[in-house]
């Protein structure tokens, strides 16, 4: 099928984030006459927010295996579209060099999301792409062989529509789930949608007391006994319970498995591999529990968990003084103490939505639905969404550009 030649614009893309702002630069790269309408008064309102406000582009290695996703084979074809080296190139070359960290995370050379704004913005606005906020799409229709897009009432037309309107996380930045409506009106499948990295929430205020410590810690997921899920990082507690990398990362797990009495459980000592405390005890001398705990962990973390764990902190391990039952119990509370988690701070908080429409309703690569040709969906209103570390903004990277290559292809056919 052919689209008609007599519409106002090639391309109409819904949401000026970080795939719409992508995509309306590569495929007005690609010659394509593009309108991106955004709701809210500035684009990237999120993007800003991205790593601390310091924006986690991208990461050393990305692959298919970083990612939740319900078409794998479909994730991985958009992935080896646009590489890590790609993402590196494309920001270079538009005034937003990328700094690479230890843990393999790409972040703003300048610690600045607003430069990797500018940076889109620019690309998007030199290619010749238009960009209009303050334009809050109401509608979506394909009439006469072209999409009727309404929007500030106005109706724009278009042969091809790329919604990237994002999820439900961060709400403040105007991610109502609008996309999965124009998305069903279509009569697509939309994904239970859920909050993924995210903070965990407890009641105890024993562990909230702790707000403002950071520790190495290993966290893992159990369902009935069983280990299901398991990461390593820096885990941060807040006045509200749990948050930090490895926090965020277990969440959506946690989430998942809530139903079915999840337990969080902390290793404060991951770098060690056995599973017992003897090596605290070497060499100890005559120092007292509390002191060789505080070489290795914080004061007021250490005196909280000789108190769950119910052993005197006087006592001196070197001296014999530390027995074989409260050598059971610092096990219990070091190596594999259960958090109070209560809840999930849900999507205000949360970085990233699960959920979302179906990859299987898509063609591919391309992104275009399989209901309605012509209309395409990219970034977190499909159902892809990844670990912590910049592969959700290469997502969005390379969902944007793959989707924009594929409409541009269909508009020259």
């Amino acid at each position: 099928m052919r689209f008609m030649a007599n519409e106002s614009y090639d391309l109409i893309i819904i949401g000026a984030g970080a795939a719409g702002l992508m995509a309306a630069a590569e495929g007005a790269k690609l010659k394509l006459k593009v309108l991106v309408l955004e709701g809210q008064k500035e684009p990237g309102t999120k993007l800003l927010m991205c790593g601390g406000g310091r924006c986690n582009a991208t990461n050393v290695k990305v692959s298919e295996k970083d990612y939740h996703a319900g078409c794998a084979h479909t994730l991985r074809h958009v992935l080896k579209g646009f590489s890590t080296g790609d993402a590196l190139g494309f920001f270079e070359q538009w005034g937003a060099p990328m700094a690479l960290q230890e843990d393999g995370c790409y972040f703003s050379a300048d610690n600045s999301a607003r430069t990797v704004l500018k940076s889109l913005t620019g690309a998007a606005a030199g290619n010749g792409a238009q960009v209009r906020c303050g334009a809050r799409v109401s509608s979506v229709a394909f009439q006469d062989g072209c999409f009727n897009v309404v929007a500030g009432g106005s109706v724009e037309r278009a042969r091809a529509v790329l919604v990237t309107t994002g999820g439900l996380s961060y709400p403040v930045t105007g991610s109502d789930g609008s996309g999965y409506q124009f998305a069903e009106n279509f009569g697509h499948q939309v994904v239970a949608t859920r909050p993924a990295l995210t903070p965990l929430s407890t009641e105890s205020e024993i562990f909230t007391s702790l707000s403002g410590i950071v520790v190495n810690a290993g966290l893992s997921l159990w369902v009935e006994h069983r280990k299901v899920h398991a990461v390593q990082g820096p885990l941060l507690f807040t006045h509200h319970g749990f948050s930090g990398p490895v926090a965020l990362e277990i969440s959506r797990a946690w989430i998942d498995a809530r139903s079915r009495n999840g337990k969080v459980r902390a290793d404060f000592f991951p770098d060690v591999k056995n599973d017992g405390v003897d090596f605290l005890f070497q060499g100890a001398g005559q120092k007292s529990l509390k002191n060789l705990l505080g070489t290795r962990l914080p004061e007021r973390l250490v005196l909280i968990l000789l108190g769950q764990a119910g052993v005197d902190g006087s006592k001196r391990p070197g001296m014999s003084e530390v027995g074989k039952n409260d050598r059971h119990s610092l096990e219990r509370v070091l190596r594999a103490f259960t958090l109070p988690v209560k809840d999930a701070a849900g999507y205000p908080k949360a970085e990233i939505t699960a959920g979302g429409v179906d990859l299987k309703e898509l063609k591919g690569a391309s992104l275009e639905s399989r209901l309605q040709e012509g209309l395409y969906f990219a970034g977190e209103v499909v159902d892809v969404d990844g670990r912590i570390g910049g592969f959700n903004l290469h997502w969005a990277w390379a969902s944007g550009v793959s989707a924009a290559r594929a409409i541009a292809k269909r508009v020259r056919a």
